[in-house]
């Protein structure tokens, strides 16, 4: 329960910077608000995968961490091109080879 306490609030706080950064700051300004954006944006989707995660099965096991890891790492893949707006079909297509290898490589690992 601790955990799940944990990472619920790990993903509250990380989602209320994200709020935050997102009304007072403009990343054309200084590119160091889109990096941290990132951070917060990757934290906040690890956290509440556990979160998640853990509310429906009560314990996050390796195989889970994996695939939390993985899915949220191809999101902000996508949340970053789609940002730049350069996510093109070649683009797409290298990233759902990314999102095959990475599956096999958890089914494989876990």
């Amino acid at each position: 329960m601790a955990n799940h306490r944990r990472s619920f609030w790990l993903a509250l706080i990380s989602f209320l910077a994200l709020v935050i950064l997102m009304l007072s700051t403009n990343p054309v300004d200084k590119i160091i608000y889109a990096v941290v954006f990132f951070v917060l944006a990757l934290v906040f989707m690890i956290s509440f995968g556990f979160f998640f995660i853990g509310l429906q099965k009560g314990t996050v096991g390796t195989k889970d961490r994996f695939r939390i890891i993985a899915v949220s790492l191809i999101i902000l893949t996508l949340l970053m091109f789609r940002i730049a707006q350069s996510l093109n079909w070649v683009d797409a297509l290298l990233l759902a080879f990314i999102c095959f290898g990475l599956g096999f490589y958890i089914s494989r690992r876990a």
